[in-house]
């Protein structure tokens, strides 16, 4: 049997560290930095227009858990990839590991030298 995981503890491969916050687009993928808590009922995806006020997008949202969610809900909410009321949306905010990675590289001749230089390969 599993361990109970802790809540607020972190989840995935960076532990809760590296990268600013941000909110991902559970349709496309799409990061919207400083979204801060709020989500209203009739957001739409900058880049695909899909609907964010949805389960899918919810930090509770889970489908190893009766009715797909971990927070205390009295009903189950269908469908869960369009927009719905629930009181208890909370936007699921991941790490943007690609934020700090911008901009490293201006050149694909700075990359290779970057390579080079770790495996100490003379040019």
């Amino acid at each position: 049997m599993r361990p109970q995981r802790l809540e607020g503890a972190p989840r995935g491969r960076t532990a809760g560290g590296f990268g600013p916050e941000a909110f991902k687009c559970n349709a496309c993928g799409e990061l919207r930095q400083g979204l801060g808590q709020e989500v209203a009922f009739d957001d739409l995806c900058a880049k695909c227009g899909a609907d964010l006020h949805t389960c899918g997008n919810c930090r509770f949202f889970d489908t190893t858990t009766l009715w797909e969610c971990r927070a205390e809900i009295k009903a189950r909410v269908s469908p869960k990839h369009k927009a719905n009321q629930c009181a208890l949306f909370a936007p699921k905010v991941v790490r943007d590991l690609s934020a700090d990675k911008a901009g490293r590289y201006q050149s694909p001749d700075d990359a290779r030298k970057a390579f080079d230089a770790l495996f100490n390969k003379k040019s």
